[in-house]
């Protein structure tokens, strides 16, 4: 049962946490919450036990009386605070250099970005936790750093000279991500938290050695188990067995940078494969193959209809496909001998999506029918094939394109070329690496990560940027891997089953959220009583039913978490979480989320629900984050 239909929606911004203050309430009141007709029955309480004080209402019903029947879990409405608005505020632009780190050395590939570690303490990773940075160095190793400070926490394997761009992403489900690392040496699994090898596999054998490619983690058998993709080559997530050999060898680029980006193309219901030249399915059988040489992909939407288009840069050529490999424009030779991997978003504004491509000594942005809208001259006569990201760090409706070339890093006015910042602090051999854009410290605000190698000056390591002012927009905590587009992976590191189409929602690829900072409704989310059963107490079960209200102005998105805790006289002991299936409106509540409890886990009495809880799928911003607490005083199973 839902609320209402689920649709395609932003993903959840990541605030600050609330700190667990255990609550004194009598009976089952939200703090601080508007007078809320909730619509949910009583609660189900063992037939003549003594509930003078609780304010449960037996269920003195017939039937078996020993056995919970089924509870109440249906939606019901809630109060709504008609001043629950915040005001649109358009940041500043004073870009400065937060930490650094060139213990990592050389490094030019794509740093990613996720929450890996249990900073906090807690025992598990919520949105409290610090975000780590992962980079490959130029030898090959993986370093992994905290976003607060740099410190380096772990640096594990050896996967060769110029190694791929690492991924993330939890491979098993468990909760707890993976990084994946590949290069000439091999391909190699290793656990978030340490570094340590989940699993280790031969090299990519697509018949050259692999250098400056990008590792890809999609679920494509939508089966809640990622696989991982390099080039043609389907790896099994939990193993690194090889399952298929699809094409896409890399072939074209300079070197051998083999890629596979996995998307919903044709709006069949499952991801294929996509690389420059072909697309194929989960098992390596290729649904067409067009004859073009490979390349670098971005996938988007420039027509009228729902399905993706590939924009594939290779060897100096920018072109445009059909979800079918129709060709719709190609520009040979517009970028040079060398051309990088594409990025796709509005850069101007004008409601449709623009292409962004490096090539040798300079960047073009060209819109949807592959005319060039304005064009810089950077320096990059080497590879010629790095890349960028787009993001809208003043929140004012107007997006930045990041970019490095081999002296410096640029942000340029994604409408007009214009040069908002050039970062002498870097230098560069360039290996199809760009700049990443995440909150890396937990301050609510975004930050810029590149790596550097000594190449025409002496910086090494990574940086990151942040702005003087503390007003760049929001931005998530996560980049998780060189083909990242918002929806490919969730706030916590788990890989959806099947991701939202990103196109039918932001319409963009390595890029950042571009919504402005607008203002106006907010919501807030509250937890709600509803039903409850003690009649198996005795077998040492107990059943609870807590919705989530919104009683804000704006709806609620789906994803939004609700913990128990049990009280104690110490820091509140976490026992689950669940997470709200759709969104919920304003004035409304979610279906009720039942919780069922062993009593061996509740000694302390007191259960305290926390609603828009972090528990790593995301923290909404509310216009009230102290009325999220919901706690229950009574010794439910006596």
């Amino acid at each position: 049962m839902i609320c209402r239909s689920s649709l395609p929606r932003r993903p959840l911004v990541l605030a600050p946490v609330p700190v667990l203050v255990p609550a004194l309430l009598l009976g089952l009141t939200a703090l601080g919450a508007c007078s809320i007709d909730n619509g949910l029955s009583g609660l189900k309480d063992n037939p003549g036990a003594d509930n003078a004080d609780s304010g449960f209402s037996p269920d003195t019903g017939g039937g078996n009386t020993d056995v919970c029947g089924p509870l109440n879990l249906d939606c019901a409405d809630a109060g709504v605070d008609e001043t629950c608005e915040a005001e649109a505020h358009a940041g500043s632009f004073t870009p400065i250099v937060k930490w650094m780190n060139e213990s990592v050395g050389d490094a030019y590939a794509t740093p990613v970005v996720a929450r890996l570690t249990d900073t906090d303490g807690d025992g598990r990773l919520t949105a409290a936790d610090m975000p780590t940075v992962v980079v490959a160095n130029a030898v090959g190793e993986l370093v992994a750093m905290r976003g607060d400070d740099g410190t380096v926490l772990w640096r594990a394997g050896s996967f060769g000279a110029e190694p791929m761009t690492p991924a993330i992403g939890d491979l098993d489900g468990d909760g707890w991500p993976e990084v994946v690392g590949a290069g000439t040496s091999g391909t190699s699994a290793l656990r978030g938290t340490d570094g340590s090898v989940y699993w280790r596999s031969p090299a990519y054998v697509g018949g050259k050695a692999p250098n400056c490619g990008a590792v890809g983690i999609y679920d494509l058998d939508a089966d809640g188990l990622p696989e991982v993709i390099i080039g043609g080559e389907i790896k099994e997530g939990t193993t690194g067995v090889k399952l298929a050999q699809g094409r896409g060898d890399g072939s074209g680029n300079y070197g051998f940078s083999p890629f596979g980006v996995a998307a919903d193309i044709n709006q069949d219901g499952q991801l294929e494969v996509i690389v420059g030249n072909a697309v194929y399915d989960k098992s390596g059988r290729s649904l067409w193959n067009n004859g073009q040489s490979d390349g670098f992909v971005a996938v988007a939407n420039f027509d009228a209809d729902p399905y993706g288009e590939i924009v594939v840069s290779n060897v100096g050529t920018v072109r445009l496909q059909d979800d079918d490999g129709t060709v719709l424009w190609s520009k040979p030779g517009t970028m040079g001998s060398t051309s990088g991997s594409p990025t796709v978003a509005d850069f101007d504004g004008d409601g449709n999506a623009d292409i962004g491509v490096a090539g040798n000594n300079v960047y073009k942005v060209f819109d949807r029918a592959g005319n060039e809208k304005w064009r810089v001259r950077v320096q990059d006569s080497s590879s010629g094939f790095t890349g960028s990201s787009v993001f809208d760090f003043e929140g004012d409706g107007k997006a930045e394109v990041v970019y490095a070339d081999e002296n410096d890093l640029y942000v340029f006015d994604g409408a007009t070329g214009a040069v908002k910042l050039k970062q002498p602090e870097h230098s560069s051999a360039t290996c199809s690496e760009y700049p990443a854009v995440a909150d890396v410290d937990n301050d609510g605000h975004a930050e810029i990560i590149y790596t550097s190698s000594a190449y025409s000056g002496s910086e090494i390591g990574v940086r990151v940027v942040g702005d003087a002012d503390n007003s760049w927009m929001p931005s998530r905590a996560v980049w998780n891997q060189h083909a990242y587009n918002i929806t490919n992976i969730s706030d916590d590191g788990s890989v959806p089953a099947l991701p939202l189409t990103n196109w039918l929602t932001y319409n963009n690829f390595r890029s950042g959220d571009l919504a402005a900072a607008t203002g106006g409704a907010l919501s807030d989310a509250i937890p709600v009583q509803g039903d409850a059963c003690l009649k198996e107490c005795a077998s040492g079960r107990l059943s609870l039913v807590v919705a989530i209200g919104n009683q804000g102005t704006s709806e609620l998105p789906a994803g939004v978490a609700l913990s128990a805790y049990a009280v104690t006289d110490g820091p509140a002991v976490f026992l689950q979480t669940q997470t709200v299936p759709d969104a919920v409106p304003s004035g409304t509540t979610s279906v009720g989320l039942q919780f069922d409890f062993d009593t061996a886990d509740l000694p302390f009495g007191p259960i305290q629900f926390i609603a828009d809880d972090a528990n790593g799928v995301g923290v909404v911003t509310e216009c009230n984050e102290d009325n999220n607490t919901l706690v229950i005083s009574e010794e439910l199973c006596p």
